[in-house]
């Protein structure tokens, strides 16, 4: 009897330490694993999503400049502000405004700046359009990016042009259309055109200076 309790106590014994085992194995695998995570995000530079190809090439983007839309109504339907540039680049083309980002400017600042350097205008109601100009440069293989204002001015402010460009026309949005310099500006005045002169905009898009 002592005999058979003292081998079942054993067997007892040997389960448990079984059991034990076991556990520590699966709580070192699980260790393991994450050790082999966490070397993994190590390898992966922090501002990265996914490790590149180092084979391949990447196009960098530049977002540093800003575009706008200056609309304003003319009888009954609203009429786009075109310029002419006078610079090398895109000598004698018509566009509308468009410039840097200055260190310290928020995008919304240097749009309301470039208004007032490039006609003179200083009283316009701004709103971000949720939408982007974009072209690639081949001489300098970077892709530029540019957030898109609109601004509505009044009928009666008159525009003076700086030495950037040579002349200036208020364009139905299809005149200002025939007239674009590169291909997508039509894209953009078609997208200005739906959302911000058939209709009134979204509040939710209006820059409120005031508050900024």
């Amino acid at each position: 009897m002592h005999d058979t309790v003292n081998t079942q106590g054993v067997n007892r014994v040997n389960q448990t330490d079984q059991a034990n085992l076991s556990g520590h194995s699966h709580q070192n695998k699980q260790a393991n694993r994450s050790i082999q995570a966490n070397q993994s995000t190590k390898d992966t530079p922090a501002n990265s999503t996914y490790v590149t190809d180092p084979s391949k090439q990447t196009v960098p983007i530049r977002c540093e400049g800003v575009a706008v839309v200056l609309m304003k109504r003319c009888l009954d339907q609203y009429h786009v502000l075109m310029l002419k540039r006078a610079g090398r680049m895109l000598h004698n083309e018509w566009c509308y405004i468009g410039g840097g980002i200055k260190h310290g400017e928020k995008a919304w600042e240097a749009a309301l700046r470039e208004i007032r350097e490039e006609t003179g205008i200083t009283e316009v109601r701004l709103y971000s359009s949720n939408r982007f100009e974009q072209f690639y440069s081949p001489t300098e293989d970077y892709i530029y990016m540019a957030p898109v204002f609109v601004g509505y001015v009044n009928e009666h402010q008159p525009v003076q042009l700086n030495h950037e460009h040579s002349q200036h026309r208020w364009m139905t949005f299809e005149e200002a259309k025939q007239h674009a310099a590169l291909p997508g500006i039509d894209d953009i005045l078609d997208f200005v055109e739906k959302h911000f002169a058939r209709k009134a905009p979204s509040r939710w898009l209006q820059i409120n200076i005031e508050n900024e």
